[in-house]
């Protein structure tokens, strides 16, 4: 993707926002954490409106100069960070971490987070899980999702803490909603441990799709139907696509306890539908229970079962994911 200044206004960067006594009397101040760029206002969201005016503006400039530009959390010294990483890419530990040491005090939570996964690793420094620890949940401040998702693990695997799934959860949803695709895959593994618990099955659905869909490998193993394209040459059912979502799911879910569940239920197994979407294409999300859970003939025959009963009451143009 060309770097332009469209490309860098729709990046995420960080800002921190203050209300008190500044050059304008009692306001609130919005400042980038990656720029030395501030805007203040009595009103916050025109605060916050004046700031990425004054940010557009001056990377505008920057590109016209040619200039580099930091990305989201590299923070305003953000040439000594990417040296650091260089030196970190050529195992010259001590340099990295002696330039992270700095950066932290400039508040650069990725800092952070590197120090404490050297602290985890022991790569220039003696292994140590408290102090790795400590720089996650300094990191966790500032919502960092390297930080969030090493703490998930170190909660999971018990890494220099006892054992803490909730902990571990609450740290992977953070991580997720920074859209860190690792968390969702290993959230999504926690979350669909229990099928009967439809609220936690639905959001492990979404975390699963989210990681497959992004690329994740074993995350499209797990995933049925993450790999199957729609055409638009399918002709589609008019009949059906014209009646409201109630009566839709009315039929889809007759399909499933008709020709589906006395199928599956004859060998232990059964199937739960966890959502269905209508637009902007027919989606079908459902999610094995019993004894077709981790079953290789679920993924594959059974797959096509489900999927030619679907076809048959809809159309071709279906999308039908299943775990």
């Amino acid at each position: 993707m060309k770097k332009d200044l469209e490309y860098y206004l729709n990046l995420e960067y960080p800002f921190e926002s203050y209300f008190g006594e500044n050059e304008i009397g009692d306001a609130y101040l919005v400042q980038y954490l990656d720029f030395d760029i501030k805007a203040a206002s009595e009103d916050y969201e025109e605060a916050v409106e004046l700031a990425k005016s004054y940010l557009k503006e001056y990377i505008k400039k920057q590109l016209e100069l040619n200039k580099e530009i930091p990305n989201p959390n590299e923070g305003m010294r953000f040439m000594e960070h990417r040296t650091a990483l260089e030196s970190y890419k050529n195992q010259d530990f001590k340099k990295a971490f002696e330039i992270w040491s700095q950066e932290v005090n400039h508040k650069n939570d990725q800092a952070m987070a590197n120090l404490g996964l050297m602290y985890l690793k022991g790569e220039g420094v003696e292994k140590d899980f408290s102090k790795a620890k400590e720089w996650f949940e300094k990191a966790s401040i500032y919502d960092n999702d390297s930080a969030n998702f090493n703490l998930a693990l170190m909660y999971q695997t018990k890494i220099g803490v006892e054992e803490d799934i909730e902990k571990a959860i609450e740290y992977f949803r953070k991580a997720v909603r920074k859209n860190h695709i690792q968390a969702a895959f290993r959230l999504a593994l926690i979350l669909l441990k229990d099928r009967q618990n439809l609220e936690r099955l639905k959001e492990g659905f979404d975390c699963m799709i989210k990681a497959a869909l992004n690329g994740h490998v074993m995350a499209k193993v797990q995933l049925t139907g993450s790999d199957k394209n729609i055409t638009d040459i399918n002709e589609l059912n008019q009949f059906f696509r014209a009646q409201d979502l109630e009566t839709q799911l009315i039929t889809v879910n007759d399909a499933l306890e008709r020709y589906i569940r006395p199928i599956l239920k004859k060998d232990g197994g059964d199937i739960v539908l966890i959502d269905y979407k209508n637009e902007p294409e027919i989606e079908l999300r459902l999610a094995y229970q019993g004894a077709c859970v981790g079953c290789s003939i679920a993924s594959t025959g059974t797959y096509e079962m489900i999927k030619n009963t679907i076809e048959q009451i809809i159309d071709k143009r279906v999308r039908i994911f299943i775990l």
